[in-house]
């Protein structure tokens, strides 16, 4: 990233965390320049790109002014998770938490379960704005539409809300299916199968078929029957005991697995172990999510790795940005990159 980006980039926090008031004078290009160690041009670019990302104005001779933006009496942000109390799977809050220090802004947690009770026409008068992560975006779309509609600024975590116009921020989960199959490959695997919970065949929509498509795009089969990958998801999702688990998987010559996240990886290993006399078992499995328990079970478990707290960074800037600018259309999809954590579940095979 260019110098000037990263300037523009802190300077463009700055404003949307409330450090510059809304017709504050912002230092001179050269007062920038030196408290920053950058070039005056670094400086001078910076301050062009904020104006054309209308956060300032400039007044021939007098220097460079925060634009007017909406002002709110309400400091509150809500952050909408399945499971609030915890971030085992997930840690959000951080990255949130660490965007707004120093401010006067407050986050507050809430469950989807008691989300979804309240009087959703009073959001507004409590939060400045909601970071919502769906449990189920089918069921909860409805409510996603009302808060838009009721232009409550809205940003959705994990899912792309279909064509509805608010801002997400996800994974990259299909580079995260790409190179679990790419590394098993790497490890002399071509019998490789996904092992789902999810029956996502029945949308092809979301977070499990975004993996599934990524594994499947590169997957190299020696057979040409394309469906089979797809066959081996749904028997697998129907396996409900060790043993049909264990009698599939010798059956169809399958040699590694990954799994639609870690719960199912460990679940998986937890019931193949079962069925054998030590801690070993005769699959390779990768796992998403990085759980804590992936690095404590025995094999530890390879898994893709979310940088959640990048993702709660990337939302609360998504919803500071509208909620300084209320007029703008802010609906873009954002992807953090991911990576993976190779353990011993894959290094033994």
């Amino acid at each position: 990233m260019a110098k000037y980006e990263i300037l523009f980039k802190q300077l463009r926090l700055a404003i949307l965390r409330g450090e510059y008031a809304p017709n504050d004078r912002l230092p001179s290009e050269n007062a920038i320049a030196i408290k920053h160690g950058v070039s005056r041009i670094t400086s001078k670019r910076a301050l062009n790109e904020l104006a054309a990302a209308d956060l300032v104005y400039r007044v021939r001779g007098g220097g460079t002014f925060v634009k007017p933006h909406r002002s709110t009496t309400q400091r509150q942000i809500l952050l909408v998770l399945p499971f609030p109390e915890t971030t085992a799977f997930g840690d959000y809050p951080s990255g949130i938490q660490e965007t707004l220090a120093g401010t006067t802004w407050q986050l507050k947690l809430m469950a989807n379960e008691r989300f979804i009770q309240l009087n959703l026409d009073e959001l507004a008068s409590q939060y400045a704005g909601i970071i919502y992560y769906p449990q189920n975006l089918a069921t909860e779309l409805p409510i996603l539409m009302r808060l838009y509609a009721q232009k409550i600024p809205l940003v959705v975590l994990d899912k792309q809300p279909a064509a509805l116009a608010v801002p997400s921020v996800t994974s990259d989960n299909v580079a995260g299916g790409k190179m679990a199959c790419e590394h098993l490959q790497s490890r002399g695997h071509h019998r490789i199968a996904f092992l789902p919970e999810t029956p996502f065949w029945q949308t092809f929509t979301g977070t499990v078929s975004d993996r599934f498509l990524g594994y499947f795009n590169h997957l190299k089969l020696a057979t040409s029957d394309a469906a089979l990958p797809l066959r081996w998801a749904q028997a697998l999702q129907a396996c409900t005991t060790a043993v049909q688990l264990q009698a599939y998987i010798q059956a169809q010559g399958i040699t590694a697995i990954i799994a639609e996240n870690d719960v199912v990886a460990l679940r998986a290993l937890q019931r193949l172990q079962e069925l054998t006399s030590n801690s070993d078992t005769p699959i390779a499995l990768i796992g998403f999510d990085n759980l804590p328990a992936a690095a404590r079970n025995n094999p530890a478990l390879t898994t893709v790795v979310q940088d959640f707290a990048a993702i709660g960074a990337k939302a609360v800037e998504a919803l500071l940005d509208q909620i300084n600018n209320p007029k703008h259309l802010f609906d873009d999809q954002i992807v953090v990159g991911v990576k993976l954590m190779v353990r011993s579940s894959t290094n033994h095979y």
